[in-house]
């Protein structure tokens, strides 16, 4: 009973931390230009047209390297969306504009649960794989991670715990794509392709040069 009493304590402690840390950064930095900002990079959408963009000219000079980064980055930010969603059903935790009072709800609240947060594990999915094979981009690529995620707390649809485990399962899938899904590939593409990566990686050593 006694260990039974201390875990649901802290438990509790944990609980009201969440909350505190929530209603702080809820309520914190309510600037307008700020709030647009927040609403700017929390909205999937706003991304397509610079994400094509950028992702055209990635591959027009990595190439087939670049092809085997995409492919890889788009199987582990699906896998990881199929499991952040698994996880908020069987977890089923209310977000907390829906049950808590005075919460300074910018976003619209969705009816979906709260835990964890897909915005943070995709986005640290996609930073931590591209950081690993360009390692020159991890701080830009976290920061913007980090962004997102403190996004999902300041408008109300997310607790801050929801954003952490999401961000450290973000993580661990993407060193694990990185892993056996990006290095794997790439060694197939070797194989299979050696005149094209043997010439990309020629033209990638005299660049450096």
């Amino acid at each position: 009973m006694g260990h039974h009493s201390n875990f649901q304590g802290d438990q509790a402690i944990l609980s009201e931390l969440d909350i505190s840390l929530f209603y702080w950064i809820n309520t914190h930095f309510q600037s307008r230009i700020f709030q647009k900002f927040m609403q700017f990079i929390s909205i999937k959408q706003n991304f397509i047209w610079p994400g094509a963009v950028c992702l055209m000219l990635f591959l027009w000079f990595k190439r087939m390297r670049g092809l085997v980064l995409v492919l890889a980055t788009v199987l582990a930010v699906s896998v990881s969306d199929v499991l952040g969603a698994t996880a908020k059903e069987l977890i089923a935790r209310d977000r907390p504009c829906h049950v808590l009072a005075n919460v300074k709800d910018i976003a619209n609240c969705s009816n979906s649960f709260s835990f964890p947060s897909n915005h943070a594990i995709n986005s640290f999915t996609f930073s931590t794989i591209i950081s690993l094979t360009y390692k020159n981009l991890a701080f830009l690529l976290y920061v913007f991670a980090l962004l997102i995620g403190y996004s999902r707390v300041y408008l109300g649809v997310h607790y801050p715990t929801d954003v952490l485990a999401g961000a450290l399962c973000g993580i661990l899938i993407g060193c694990t794509a990185y892993k056996y899904l990006y290095l794997n590939i790439l060694t197939f593409s070797k194989n299979w392709f050696p005149n094209i990566t043997d010439h990309e990686l020629a033209q990638t050593k005299i660049s450096n040069h």
